[in-house]
């Protein structure tokens, strides 16, 4: 076996270790890699809705004044590269091979073990170090308070929108939820927040900024530099990014004279993404990787606009991996089918994911149950994809939500897999 081949199995094998929350390990395994002092600044993002949104918009803005800046995201569509982006663009494949050989060599000698996001966080830390960065962005995975990029020293911290979900591990009130994510304040830094606007949350989080720091990752307790920032309701998700991250921009020092780039459209794989079919004149596509319930109703709250600016009909395409509350996930989408009636709604199982997707017999009876009346059922996304190019379901436009990593599926199917289509950035 080549050194590439059994570099990723080594990788592949680490995803039979599950989810690991706790900081232990991923600690001593960064402390182990024996990395120099960062020269960049590190700014940490967690949220329930809107963190990737938030990451993409400040790598875009950062590329565009053309500061070098790494982003670590989670997780990836179509190749483990994205989750490593240098610039807006995923790293190159020896890059992130060479980095996980050094991750690898330090876990075989230190005898430490590592699940498969803690092995791609501690990837990230390798090429940020090896790079000649200015600003390195880490995306949280889960939660906050134990969540593997919490070990990363950070000088700014950014929340976005919470909502209730993960609530097996995270807690289940949105109190508890937001508390876990607030622990991402680091003492003495800036904790910018997107304002729950619910007074019991707020205060929660206002608890956790003004306790910052965890003495385990030899953090001494100082409150952390509370800001909030407060949305509007006509925002969109973009909008909403966008003005988040213009509260972190001063803080950057590698950004000092320059203003925050205003970015009218934001290349950003699987969030409103729009795609030209390949074969098929006449056909455009929208993957939305809305995974959740309080994605999927701000999604549905901004579909109505593609959907009238098209002006074609249009065929849903829906996959999901497996939600607690599938009725709060679908009924967003019934009535935007209500009001405006697709010619056809295809269901799909998502591939390729930590989880497997929900099948099609399940995912049709959720369907029916909040009134989607399911037209066509293809096992495997690119089946779905054929379909369409073919013919075979005659619309103008595919509108493809749900699961992430259906939407990888979909981009795979079109051909759309190259670094153009899963790079983030401004659109060009």
């Amino acid at each position: 076996m080549d050194h590439h081949a059994s570099l990723r199995l080594w990788l592949e094998t680490a995803k039979q270790q599950g989810m690991a929350l706790g900081l232990q390990n991923t600690h001593a395994a960064l402390i182990a890699l024996n990395l120099p002092e960062p020269t960049f600044q590190t700014i940490h993002v967690a949220g329930s809705n809107g963190k990737g949104t938030a990451v993409a918009c400040l790598c875009a803005a950062l590329t565009e004044v053309n500061v070098p800046c790494l982003a670590f995201t989670s997780p990836h569509l179509v190749r483990v590269e994205e989750r490593v982006r240098l610039n807006g663009t995923p790293v190159d494949s020896d890059v992130f091979d060479n980095a996980l050989a050094t991750v690898r060599a330090m876990s075989e000698t230190t005898d430490i073990s590592l699940t498969f996001f803690e092995i791609t966080f501690l990837v990230a830390m390798v090429v940020a170090h090896a790079s000649s960065i200015e600003v390195l962005v880490l995306e949280t995975g889960l939660g906050g308070r134990l969540d593997a990029t919490r070990v990363a020293p950070a000088d700014v911290c950014v929340i976005t929108a919470l909502s209730q979900e993960h609530t097996t591990v995270l807690g289940d009130t949105l109190e508890a939820i937001s508390k876990e994510k607030a622990a991402i304040a680091r003492p003495g830094a800036p904790l910018i927040v997107r304002h729950p606007m619910n007074p019991t949350v707020e205060s929660a989080i206002a608890d956790e900024a003004e306790n910052a720091g965890n003495p385990e990752l030899n953090e001494r307790k100082a409150p952390a530099n509370l800001l909030w920032m407060r949305p509007e309701p006509h925002w969109t998700f973009i909008e909403e990014a966008q003005n988040l991250m213009g509260k972190v921009w001063p803080y950057l020092e590698s950004v000092a004279d320059l203003e925050y780039p205003e970015i009218e459209t934001l290349q950003w794989p699987a969030r409103m993404q729009h795609l030209v079919s390949p074969s098929h004149d006449g056909l455009t596509y929208l993957l939305e990787g809305a995974h959740n319930p309080s994605g999927m109703l701000r999604s549905c709250a901004e579909l109505p606009l593609h959907l009238q600016k098209m002006n074609r009909p249009w065929a849903l395409l829906l996959g999901s991996t497996p939600q607690s509350d599938m009725k709060a996930m679908l009924e967003p989408l019934a009535s935007l089918c209500r009001v405006y009636p697709p010619q056809a709604v295809v269901l799909s199982v998502p591939e390729g994911g930590r989880y497997p997707g929900v099948s099609l017999d399940e995912m049709e009876v959720h369907a029916h149950a909040v009134g989607i009346e399911v037209t066509h059922r293809f096992v495997r996304p690119k089946e779905a994809i054929a379909a369409f190019e073919r013919g075979h379901i005659v619309v103008g436009q595919v509108i493809s939500i749900g699961s992430l990593y259906m939407q990888g599926n979909v981009l795979e199917a079109l051909g759309y897999d190259g670094d153009e289509y899963l790079r983030i950035g401004a659109k060009k």
